[in-house]
């Protein structure tokens, strides 16, 4: 019985121990993490959010509210590669992929000129503020975005 108990233990140390050299150690902090997070518009009207990386894949949603409804939504999806490709799928159709074009410390712009509109898509953090313009891709017709953190 004594032998019985020291093997059980024994494995049972073994077990732990190759338990822990097989998990997977932390994954780098993603290039764009800097625009993971809830962010609203001041006025409470445009709201956008975007997941932590899963797999290099960042998620999003956004959303306009008009009237106590919904008025627009879209779902977003930004996909790694040699250059990350932004997906965006407005009220549930698409997608329409958006090409990195380039890329700031916290700042990313893509770029798809086949698209009606928009063409280009820039987002860039500033301080505990996401800011996001789109535009055709000459930068004509802009509107531009301003979100602070909803997360307070």
């Amino acid at each position: 019985m004594k032998h019985a108990l020291t093997a059980l233990a024994f494995c049972a140390g073994c077990t732990s121990t190759q338990l822990q050299a097989a998990s997977p150690a932390a994954p780098p902090d993603h290039p764009l993490q800097w625009i993971t997070g809830c962010w609203i518009s001041e006025s409470g009207a445009a709201k956008e959010v975007w997941s932590e990386a899963e797999a290099g894949y960042l998620f999003g949603y956004a959303v306009t509210l008009k009237e106590g409804g919904v008025s627009f939504f879209e779902q977003m999806r930004i996909q790694p590669g040699p250059l990350y490709v932004l997906n965006v799928y407005p009220k549930g159709i698409g997608p329409s992929k958006f090409v990195e074009s380039l890329q700031g410390d916290q700042s990313i712009t893509f770029i798809n000129a086949a698209h009606d509109y928009p063409q280009l898509i820039h987002y860039q953090r500033l301080g505990d503020e996401l800011h996001a313009h789109i535009a055709l891709e000459d930068g004509t017709n802009r509107r531009d975005f301003a979100y602070q953190s909803c997360m307070d």
